[in-house]
């Protein structure tokens, strides 16, 4: 493991939004979990086809398992957010430019973390039957990828600089 340097760094407000739609994104999905398991059937819809068809089927407390599954994926990479020098770069990190590197790497593990909030948010509604359109879903999940694609740019750009 590469040893990066450990250097003070300034927290962008971008970071503190991201993170704070993440939890409200997680609390407002817990929230409507908890008003739709009422209303829903014993047996809800859990796994989905191709083409958006439910192909299994589960016990409708299994709908606060998305919600779950958002805080435990949210909590280890807000903390893991907290620390851009573990994190493996595509360049090389000196104590000249991780200044520059990390408040940029931290709020790409904000934005990525709240985009996987999303995802959970988007199943959890869909689960409860408020289903969206097939391009929401390719885009939820084309999302992060698209932006670890810009941030690597971005991160190779101010290499050249």
């Amino acid at each position: 493991m590469q040893k990066h340097p450990n250097v003070p760094f300034s927290t962008s407000k971008w970071v503190h939004v991201f993170n704070g739609l993440s939890i409200l994104c997680i609390s407002g999905t817990l929230i409507f979990a908890i008003a739709a398991y009422q209303t829903l059937p014993d047996k809800i819809p859990i796994y989905f086809n191709a083409q958006g068809e439910a192909d299994g089927w589960g016990h409708k407390a299994m709908i606060f398992l998305m919600p779950l599954f958002a805080v435990i994926l949210f909590i280890p990479l807000y903390f893991l957010s907290k620390k851009p020098r573990l994190f493996n770069y595509p360049i090389e990190i000196t104590k000249e430019n991780a200044g520059r590197i990390y408040p940029l790497a931290q709020l790409l593990m904000a934005i990525i973390n709240f985009e996987c909030v999303l995802i959970f948010t988007y199943l959890t509604i869909d689960i409860i039957g408020q289903y969206f359109s097939a391009w929401i879903l390719a885009i939820l999940f084309g999302a992060p990828i698209l932006t670890v694609l810009l941030f690597i740019f971005i991160f190779i750009r101010l290499k050249a600089k």
